[in-house]
């Protein structure tokens, strides 16, 4: 046993010496950088060489100039298992890493984003200094992100450890910023403290995927704690009542993809032109029911396979639709319209341990448990009034004119309990209520020319009023400023659409519109100066479609659309009517859509449908200090002036199973998902359509 003990123990000596030896490499000068991933187009540029492109597995070399400011996007990890990403818009100098002084120069950053993890080394520190036109940023294993502007303002944001920052200005009074919390510095001036915002990205979007964060689809394998309030999530209860009160008095800012355009379907097409309603020639109605419930992100066994998690926590809505159209032959015309009512719901639990506490009764930077409780209930109605009349001796022009209003109602209900390590809690309670009122005129116009392809035109002119205000707001039992934003607006929008037919099989669709909104709107809000806001905005879009019939029973159809949004927005302060924030957004958007339906046996059939929608957001921002020296948002929040960028790609799926149980009634399972961004949705939809009298001859 002796000889077998004594091997052991050389064996153990040996796996010291050489993990020390590694470790003494490691911090010695022995590391290197290697690119590991790359997308888009990015460039390298070396002392006497000229830039070229960037690839996987260089080597990257002290004095390298990285750029991605054509939009690409480079992962550099370390021989010592750090990982830095360079993000699009940027443009980075590699110091000399390779150092064994104290702290190793690691970066230069000129402008742009970079997001840093640095590891520990044998459960060691490992120092790094990372550089930008106004601060120097000191790092011993953490995480963090670093954006500069190109005028030399940097903020620094920090996920996990802690980071040193200090100013060139001033660098004998450096700060510490721990996890959850931000500084920015700017050229003569003080280090300013802030609280990161919902992005959990300095200028991109958090996706709610359970924090992970994504750009353009690649990771590089670095996990990403979220920064933000779990009650911003996409699944919470508040983050749906606000995303819903968005959609309808903001409805022009979202992109607007094309989807069946090769198709008609009057029922449908004859809302948004009614002239297409002088297509019918009997009397017809078409009926919806509309059932659907959704699930949670907390799953377990074969509740995970359906995506319906927590049975306590409850996504459901409910949506009868009936459409009539009327043919009077007498008079050429055909008068019509739909009524539409729908009912949803979303009962939401969070609870986190270990966050960062907010309140006022809390420290700056106490950790601890946060439960956040919400339930948000929503009802729509809308309604269309249409009329339409053929004219000429041919009868192949036709107009229409319609009116459509649409009433919803909104609450939410919210419960933030948040503890300390000493027991120290706060209870907040929430209870807000919305509404919104749009009415729309509508004029159009469809002329059937003479290859059989038909052109329709329309002109809609709308306006709306909107509110969303806190019912009541307590923490601990006192009360507290109650929230209030109240929105009135204005929108025109012209579009046009043409179809026609290629082949006895094919057909196709174009389609194109220009929208234009003008808002107007007044907020209050805790740690904000009352506002008066001001925005407007304007959407083009194009789109193209495809659809084929290879056989009976079958259909495909392909769509695709491109279009850009602009929108820009002041916002003053009401007292004294000086100017606190100026924003300015670009937001150009592709979409496509493919889709198929087919019979399978006797009378069920099959569908499936994908969306893809890719969007890129630059903002311009600019916020001015209000009369108690505060540069903050319209949220109360602290972000710095100047641009950011951000483009995502979101996915949608269909994919259903039916049965027609006759001519005039099926029915249809459908399973929605937006793949892995919220849980999946379950639908029934039922529909009835009935066809009286017989076809006219009239034209």
């Amino acid at each position: 046993m002796l000889p077998i003990a004594l091997l052991m123990r050389a064996l153990l000596v040996l796996a010291a010496l050489h993990a020390v030896h590694n470790l003494a490499s490691a911090q010695g000068g022995s590391i290197e950088a290697r690119v590991t991933s790359v997308r888009g187009h990015a460039l390298i540029s070396r002392q006497a060489s000229a830039p070229s492109d960037i690839a996987r597995g260089v080597i990257v070399e002290p004095g390298d100039q990285i750029d991605t400011r054509a939009g690409g996007r480079v992962a550099i990890e370390l021989g010592d298992g750090s990982l830095v990403i360079v993000q699009p818009g940027s443009l980075v100098v590699v110091r000399d890493y390779r150092n064994a002084s104290s702290l190793r120069e690691l970066l230069q950053i000129m402008v742009g984003r970079v997001r840093v993890r640095i590891n520990h080394l044998g459960g060691r520190p490992n120092p790094y200094r990372i550089n930008s036109p106004t601060a120097s940023i000191a790092v011993r294993g953490t995480e963090f992100s670093v954006a500069v502007e190109p005028r030399g303002d940097t903020q620094v944001v920090v996920y996990e450890g802690i980071v040193e920052v200090s100013s060139f200005t001033n660098p004998r009074h450096p700060v510490l910023v721990q996890p959850g919390h931000g500084v920015i510095v700017r050229p003569n001036e003080d280090i300013q403290f802030f609280v990161p915002g919902p992005n959990n990205e300095i200028g991109t979007r958090s996706n709610g995927k359970g924090g992970r964060s994504e750009e353009n689809g690649d990771t590089s394998g670095e996990e990403v704690t979220s920064s933000a309030s779990s009650d911003e999530s996409f699944r919470s209860a508040a983050g749906i009542h606000e995303r819903y009160f968005q959609s309808i008095v903001e409805s022009g800012e979202l992109p607007r993809p094309s989807r069946f355009t090769a198709f008609p379907d009057s029922f449908f097409d004859s809302i948004e032109n009614p002239a297409y309603a002088a297509e019918f020639r009997t009397t017809q109605g078409r009926f919806f029911m509309v059932p659907s419930v959704g699930g949670t992100q907390e799953k377990e066994g074969a509740r995970e396979l359906l995506g319906l998690g927590d049975s306590r926590l409850v996504d459901y809505s409910v949506s009868p639709q009936a459409s009539v159209f009327v043919a009077l032959p007498k008079y050429r015309s055909v008068v019509g319209g739909r009524v539409a009512f729908s009912r949803d719901g979303l009962q939401s639990l969070t609870v986190d341990d270990d966050v960062r506490l907010m309140g006022p009764i809390f420290p700056g930077g106490t950790s601890g448990r946060r439960s956040i409780d919400g339930s948000t209930k929503n009802q729509l109605f809308t309604m269309s009034l249409v009329a339409a009349r053929r004219f000429g001796s041919d009868g192949r022009t036709s107009i229409g004119v319609g009116l459509d209003y649409l009433k919803t109602t909104g609450s939410l209900f919210n419960t933030t309990i948040q503890t300390d390590a000493a027991g120290l809690t706060s209870r907040e309670l929430v209870d807000t209520g919305s509404f919104a009122r749009r009415t729309r005129f509508t004029f159009g116009v469809n002329r059937e020319l003479s290859s059989g392809t038909k052109l329709g035109l329309f002109y809609r002119y709308g306006f709306v009023t909107a509110e969303d205000r806190d019912r009541s707001r307590t923490l601990n039992g006192a009360n507290r400023l109650l929230n209030r934003t109240t929105v009135t607006g204005r929108s025109s929008e012209i579009g046009l659409r043409i179809r026609g037919a290629i082949t006895r099989r094919l057909f196709y669709g174009v389609e194109g519109s220009y929208l234009f909104t003008n808002n107007d709107g007044q907020t209050r809000r805790a740690r904000v100066v009352d506002s008066d806001v001001f925005a407007g905005s304007t959407r083009a879009t194009i789109g193209f479609g495809l659809g084929y019939v290879p056989w009976r029973g079958t259909v495909l159809s392909l769509d695709v659309a491109g279009g850009i949004t602009r929108i820009s927005g002041r916002r003053l302060e009401r007292a004294t009517g000086s100017l606190l924030q100026t924003e300015k957004e670009r937001a150009p958007f592709v979409s496509l859509h493919a889709a198929v339906q087919a019979d399978v046996w006797r009378r069920s059939f099959l569908s499936a449908s994908v969306l893809s929608v890719t969007e890129t957001h630059v903002s311009d921002l600019t916020l001015f200090p209000d009369r108690f020296g505060r540069r903050v948002t319209g949220d109360g929040l602290f972000m710095p002036n100047g641009r950011t960028r951000d483009r995502f790609t979101d996915y949608f799926g269909n994919f259903g199973v039916g049965w027609r149980f006759n001519r005039n009634f099926l029915a249809e399972y459908i399973f929605s998902t937006d793949f892995g961004q919220t849980s999946p949705r379950h639908t029934l939809l039922l529909r009835y359509t009935f066809d009286r009298g017989e076809e006219s001859s009239w034209k």
